[in-house]
């Protein structure tokens, strides 16, 4: 039966890589897609049409960066993988899923801003792929002889650190919105970088 020998795994597992991918870079598209011009925008005014889209620039640049790390993270996950596992397959279809949100709740921050509930619902967003990631990973190494290659061996904490690291940026810019600390709630993604530091100095120690 296939999918039962080493063959079959290794054909699984390799269209799973490439559907995930496909999904990303889909995603990654549709974010640009969203960038469309004002309606009766003209080239005589196109500078001052493209400095009132901003808000828009802002939300698909942070948004491409987020979707970015998070392939990164899966890349690496599934790098670590030595067969196929389909309780993996299904958690990583609610992955895609949380994923797939992205562009449309980029899109509401991009029409009403960092300040209000579309935010909220962004870092919503945010915070659940990255719970949806830490529970992917966590399931590929349940079984670590088995599922994964053994120069990963004993990475499982180190990977949900890093994985994790944008859930709890956002997850903290999501208490202070609603504390009514909009302007720092805005800010939250800049401490995903101080964050994926300390999560890879945790690693190197």
């Amino acid at each position: 039966m296939a999918g039962r020998g080493d063959g079959g795994s290794e054909l699984l597992l390799a269209r799973l890589l490439a559907f995930s991918d496909g999904v990303f870079a889909i995603v990654l598209t549709l974010l640009a897609l969203d960038l469309r011009l004002p309606p009766g925008a003209s080239d005589a005014h196109l500078l001052q049409a493209l400095a009132g889209m901003k808000s828009e620039f802002i939300s698909f640049g942070l948004s491409f960066a987020l979707v970015g790390v998070f392939w990164l993270a899966h890349m690496t996950t599934f790098r670590a993988l030595a067969k196929f596992d389909w309780t993996v397959a299904a958690l990583n279809l609610v992955l895609l899923f949380t994923i797939s949100v992205t562009p449309f709740t980029s899109l509401l921050v991009g029409q009403d801003g960092m300040l209000g509930e579309a935010w909220r619902l962004y870092s919503l967003n945010i915070v659940a792929i990255s719970v949806t990631q830490i529970v992917l990973i966590a399931v590929s190494h349940r079984d670590e002889r088995r599922l994964i290659h053994e120069a990963h061996h004993g990475r499982l904490m180190h990977r949900i650190a890093r994985a994790g690291t944008p859930g709890v940026a956002f997850a903290i810019g999501l208490g202070l919105s609603f504390a009514g600390l909009y302007g720092l709630a805005s800010l939250c993604w800049l401490l995903i970088p101080p964050l994926l530091l300390a999560a890879r100095l945790m690693e190197r120690a």
